[in-house]
């Protein structure tokens, strides 16, 4: 299995897409489908992020650590690049945008980062990370879970999407993801603001208005850029309203 499962097709300028805790890349399957049908010009990278989906597990899951994971898949597939992440993908985007992994982003997107937990939300993280994987006698009961897991439970998605996060196991099947990248706390808000100043390229940050976890307010507190508030959307834009984050990629391939 890759250290870091990489996807990719088009032609022209790059745009990594970065998925959040949880998912895989397959999520990005709305989004791209509206980037065809208008005909915008890139090429797309989409990654399994370490220890989700189709990639390996580390020891190391800090921001750092994924970045350069991620950076060291992209070596000589295409520089520059614009850098979409959700949730995590876009705190590791900007780990990735800080210049020092020899890596040019020359835009990044920021969709739906949170960045403010209570303690009840970092209690529920932790006991889910002390969780033992479940395991089914039937690949479609994993692949339902995952579907739940990453959001794609709608008719955009195929059992081959929803198989992404699925692994074989000795007595049935379960998710592929590393139950450990739960396992050390969240970043906190000054943590990000620090991450966020040394990011060298344009930022756009982007929230959906129905997010339950995450407000646009916050997002622009703490991480120091305003937040184009997203219409009729919750956590997972990218699904729900993909041609919201198409505008989001054409604005940033646009500066």
């Amino acid at each position: 299995m890759a250290d870091v499962y990489l996807e990719s097709d088009g032609d022209g300028p790059a745009v990594l897409f970065l998925h959040g805790s949880g998912a895989s890349g397959a999520v990005w399957k709305p989004v791209l489908a509206e980037l065809r049908e208008r005909g915008t010009r890139c090429r797309r990278l989409v990654a399994d992020l370490p220890g989700h989906g189709r990639s390996g597990h580390r020891q190391d899951y800090s921001p750092e650590g994924y970045a350069d994971a991620v950076a060291a898949a992209l070596t000589g597939v295409q520089d520059p690049v614009t850098v979409v992440g959700h949730s995590l993908g876009g705190m590791i985007g900007m780990a990735l945008a800080d210049g020092t992994r020899g890596l040019t982003v020359v835009s990044l997107a920021v969709v739906a980062m949170k960045v403010a937990w209570t303690e009840e939300e970092l209690t529920r993280r932790a006991v889910g990370a002390g969780r033992p994987v479940r395991v089914f006698a039937d690949q479609e009961q994993a692949r339902e879970l995952f579907g739940r897991v990453s959001g794609m439970t709608g008719p955009a998605f195929t059992d081959e999407d929803r198989g992404s996060g699925v692994t074989a196991r000795d007595d049935g099947y379960g998710l592929s993801g590393d139950p450990g990248i739960a396992k050390s706390g969240p970043a906190t808000g000054p943590e990000l603001a620090a991450r966020m100043r040394r990011v060298t390229c344009p930022v756009e940050l982007a929230c959906g208005d129905h997010d339950p976890g995450i407000k646009p307010a916050d997002m622009a507190e703490v991480l120091g850029h305003p937040v184009t508030v997203l219409p009729g959307a919750g956590h997972n834009v990218h699904i729900e309203r993909p041609d919201l984050i198409a505008d989001l990629v054409e604005r940033a391939l646009d500066r």
